[in-house]
């Protein structure tokens, strides 16, 4: 129980940072641009995003008594996701990115397709009688 409220409290806190930074962004001397605001704005919503999923897996714990991977499995592929989407949209800030960048967004494409592969396979054995 105390987890979940941790949660809850971290959500409204990451929707409340969220706003702020937008109305900061916004408001300063020198605006942002609207896809610097779009990206900080798309970092905290999937930031929430993976917050409300820890929960949804949370209670699905407490409710059956098990743990299963699937949702770990989800969260995982958000925050992979979250990731390049952040990664690839300060890329075109540079005209010329580095290869760590370049070798970090191959590396997270191979991470998702591993967890999508990890994901079939979960659901596929939970089809197939024991």
């Amino acid at each position: 129980m105390i987890v979940a409220l941790l949660l809850v409290t971290a959500a409204v806190l990451i929707v409340v940072g969220a706003v702020h930074q937008v109305v900061h962004d916004i408001t300063r001397t020198h605006p942002l641009g609207a896809v610097d605001i779009g990206v900080t704005l798309l970092d905290r919503i999937l930031l929430a995003l993976i917050v409300a999923e820890l929960l949804h897996t949370l209670r699905h714990v407490v409710l059956r008594g098990e743990i299963v991977a699937e949702p770990f499995l989800f969260v995982g592929l958000i925050a992979v996701v979250r990731r390049i989407l952040i990664t690839t949209a300060q890329l075109e800030h540079y005209a010329n990115p580095s290869t760590h960048q370049l070798i970090e967004l191959g590396v997270l494409g191979l991470l998702t397709l591993s967890l999508a592969v990890a994901i079939y396979l979960v659901r596929r054995s939970e089809h197939q009688p024991a």
